[in-house]
């Protein structure tokens, strides 16, 4: 697992992304396609019958991240805007839970950084 500065900008990979309303907020889902990481997970895939197409879907302040992985915010700029627009409550300590959720997305391939 690898940490990313302030000023690291945060990119989509995943194209397929669908963005709805609900309940009047924002929701996105994202789907991609699972790659074995190996052999051995490309074998246990296949003797288990493991569906590769996967689906995320992201809460209100998820979406707000997602949508700001634009390749245009830094990864400060986007902690500003989750702590101005979400319920403190929801996001403190707003730096380590962003830290923690785009960590999340890298880890399932679906983000890169780039240095600011």
């Amino acid at each position: 697992m690898s940490t990313h500065a302030p000023d690291a900008i945060p990119r989509r990979t995943a194209d397929d992304w669908v963005e709805r309303v609900v309940d009047g907020e924002r929701r996105v889902t994202v789907h991609w396609t699972k790659t074995p990481r190996n052999r051995v997970d490309a074998f246990l895939f296949d003797l288990f019958g493991t569906d590769l197409d996967r689906e995320l879907a992201l809460d209100p302040v998820g979406t707000t991240v997602w949508r700001h992985c634009d390749g245009d915010h830094t990864v400060a700029e986007i902690a500003s805007i989750v702590a101005e627009t979400h319920d403190a409550d929801r996001v403190e300590p707003v730096d380590e839970t962003l830290a923690h959720f785009l960590l999340q997305l890298e880890e399932r391939g679906l983000i890169e950084f780039e240095d600011g």
